[in-house]
């Protein structure tokens, strides 16, 4: 099902998953830079598929976690620098 999914039906059930559309495009960046440092994708993939594809589906799939690395004292907005993937099983 998931491989025959549109991008934006993709990105409809990540977000179902984070439920924060802010946090979505941090944890999209994150791990999509990951990608094309090398790390090796934790979804079965085709040739064509994006990385942003993957990721979408490594979220929906349930592959990745995030922590979130802030201390109380800090502001509450999120950057890239106050997440942190988690991506071993």
């Amino acid at each position: 099902m998931l491989e025959q999914a549109s991008y934006d039906e993709l990105f409809e059930l990540a977000t179902d998953q984070v439920q924060n559309r802010f946090l979505m495009s941090i944890l999209l960046a994150k791990r999509v830079n990951q990608l094309r440092n090398g790390a090796e994708p934790l979804v079965e993939t085709k040739k064509t598929d994006t990385k942003e594809e993957v990721v979408f589906r490594e979220i929906i799939e349930g592959k990745l976690e995030w922590t979130d690395t802030r201390n109380d004292s800090e502001e509450v907005l999120l950057d890239e620098n106050s997440i942190e993937l988690n991506t071993e099983d």
